[in-house]
């Protein structure tokens, strides 16, 4: 299949109709309906609803569009950034931060380090929930992504481990617990606790509830915080206590304390991740940089 076809096919599917679709891509009509006929030729369904004044596509078609729109789009970068190296320009990386990895002091840390060491990498940030993050990054529309595990979605991708983030507990400092250093889930006893909406993050979202349950807490259902990071803010407004990653209790307010959890069977671990099939020379660069950083901490 070659790509002009796809072209002539989101053109015209954009158009819905094939005298302006061939107006805007600069050929005659005729030609470009023989295109299209080529093409459901050789996918062996139609893709395209003849009508009266115009075209609509068919189911086949509107599965097909959506799918072309994406290839183009990378095929488009992809040559971008091709004549970008031959011009010797700098390189691009489109990195995500998972919305509980883009506070970490660690993942900060590491970021400077990447641009420190790779001066000739534009570093483009993006963050997003962990599920919406992995499908971007297996549409390469991100190179690198720093996720948090559990992540039922992360089986998809490659990634190396770049650090343990053990769970802590945080309550208002003026809690009953706020003077120990450390306490055990039994301990909670009936203080609300605060959970992220499951959306965010299904895997460790229900890893930490199975955690709970297992030492015969329920979360509250009526405080959930907008993102993980979000708890703490929480904490200090009186809704009750919440388990997040140590990495995000390092830079609280005074109106919380933050205690370790003994016998806490459940901790989470950031990751470096990318498509498995990313074999770009500056994604390689970059993962080396991390491995190396991650194994000297």
């Amino acid at each position: 299949m070659e790509f002009r076809y796809l072209r002539y096919f989101v053109t015209v599917a954009e158009c819905q109709h094939f005298t302006r679709a061939a107006e805007k891509l600069g050929i005659a009509q005729p030609p470009l309906s023989q295109q299209i006929k080529k093409l459901e030729q050789e996918i062996g369904v139609p893709l395209l609803e003849r009508l009266p004044r115009g075209v609509s596509l068919t189911p086949a078609g509107a599965v097909l569009y959506q799918d072309a729109v994406k290839i183009l789009s990378q095929l488009d970068q992809a040559v971008q950034r091709t004549k970008q190296v031959a011009r010797g320009e700098r390189n691009q990386i489109r990195l995500g931060f998972a919305s509980s990895t883009v506070v970490s002091q660690q993942v900060l840390a590491l970021v400077r380090g990447l641009q420190e060491h790779h001066p000739d990498i534009d570093f483009q940030p993006v963050e997003q929930p962990m599920p919406s993050l992995v499908e971007t990054l297996r549409q390469q529309e991100v190179d690198l992504a720093f996720l948090r595990l559990p992540c039922y979605a992360s089986e998809h991708v490659a990634h190396t481990a770049l650090f343990d983030d053990p769970f802590k507990l945080v309550v208002a400092a003026d809690h009953p617990l706020a003077t120990c250093h450390s306490v055990t889930l039994s301990q909670l006893g009936n203080d609300p606790i605060i959970l992220f909406p499951r959306d965010i993050g299904p895997g460790l979202h229900d890893a930490l509830s199975d955690a709970l349950k297992s030492a015969g807490l329920t979360p509250s259902s009526a405080s959930l915080a907008p993102q993980l990071h979000s708890a703490t803010a929480m904490v200090s407004a009186g809704f009750g206590v919440a388990l997040v990653p140590a990495s995000l209790t390092t830079q609280l307010s005074d109106h919380v304390s933050v205690l370790s959890l003994v016998e806490m069977p459940l901790s989470s671990q950031v990751v470096l991740a990318w498509q498995r099939t990313n074999t770009a020379q500056v994604v390689r660069r970059c993962i080396a940089t991390a491995r190396e950083w991650a194994n000297a901490q």
